[in-house]
């Protein structure tokens, strides 16, 4: 009873310690626009334009905008607007080592960036086998080969899709259909160019690294994941795509701060951190990158 009593008691002070703060929402910033442009050569290119919205609310696309691609001071691509905030470009000429300016005018406001593509990857040889990794088992991994250009500073973003049949069954436990999916799914490296980034730690679903530690050499480099890739009940793996792309700096930053920023705003203890942009005046991000990829069929 003395126990109950005093269990009573601690809850009853805990209680006491919550403050509820009311919703004010005079306090919510002006709204900021907030847009996104990845840019790959031979692709279509597209910018996400929106407003920054009060908590609680939708954000709001931008129609007032105009976006356009100048290589040596010439107007190469430009966008129009194609409704939801989507501003589509009706052409892209930028090729892998291309320097371009990316200006952009947002509600009357204009800004200009400074972006190079990056040198294009190639993943030279890529095999797959299962290794024995702590804490997770016999785990599917990737052994990956490629060459890093020594005259720049490159950085790297790595993940990883499982395409899968999955069952749905009735309410008598009968299988009654059957769809392809893909997903991403979980990637790690213990390589030291993986571990050398700290902002690994708050992802599982990617592996960002730089060639600080192996620049100018050609690389291996084993990623593995947790995901068992074994047929149950609810799925049969038939196959994953191991994507290997060389990112600009303003990526990097991006994608490194993007991870922690959605971790820690999971965590009791600690504050999302900032996210780094690049887009003056403008939440987001306009980045370059190119990119190779394998796929493996899985068979049973």
């Amino acid at each position: 009873m003395r126990y109950r009593i005093l269990h009573i008691a601690a809850i009853a002070v805990l209680s006491g310690c919550v403050k509820e703060i009311p919703y004010n929402p005079d306090n919510q910033a002006t709204p900021l626009p907030a847009m996104h442009c990845f840019i790959t050569p031979d692709s279509i290119l597209t910018v996400d334009c929106r407003l920054t919205a009060p908590f609680g609310s939708k954000d709001m696309p931008v129609a007032n905008a105009f976006f356009s691609i100048h290589k040596t001071n010439q107007t190469k691509d430009t966008s129009l607007y194609k409704g939801k905030g989507i501003h589509l470009f009706g052409s892209n000429s930028l090729k892998a080592g291309d320097t371009f300016i990316f200006l952009g005018k947002v509600n009357g406001k204009t800004f200009s960036i400074s972006e190079i593509v990056p040198r294009g990857v190639v993943i030279k040889t890529f095999d797959t086998t299962r290794q024995l990794i702590p804490g997770i088992g016999l785990a599917f991994s990737v052994a990956v080969w490629f060459d890093d250009d020594a005259v720049f500073d490159n950085h790297y973003r790595c993940y990883l899709y499982k395409t899968s049949y999955r069952y749905v069954y009735d309410y008598t436990g009968k299988l009654s259909d059957s769809f392809l999916q893909k997903d991403l799914i979980s990637l790690y490296s213990d390589d030291l160019a993986a571990v050398d980034n700290d902002y690994n730690n708050y992802s599982s679903r990617e592996v960002i690294f730089s060639d600080a530690t192996f620049n100018g050499v050609k690389k291996y480099m084993v990623f593995y994941t947790s995901d068992p890739l074994l047929k149950t009940a609810t799925e049969r793996p038939v196959g994953i795509e191991f994507h290997l792309e060389n990112i600009s700096k303003s990526l990097f930053s991006f994608y490194n701060t993007r991870n922690a920023h959605i971790w820690q705003q999971q965590s009791i203890s600690q504050l999302p951190g900032k996210i780094m942009g690049n887009v003056p005046g403008a939440y987001g991000v306009v980045g370059a990158y190119t990119a190779d990829y394998r796929k493996v069929v899985l068979r049973r």
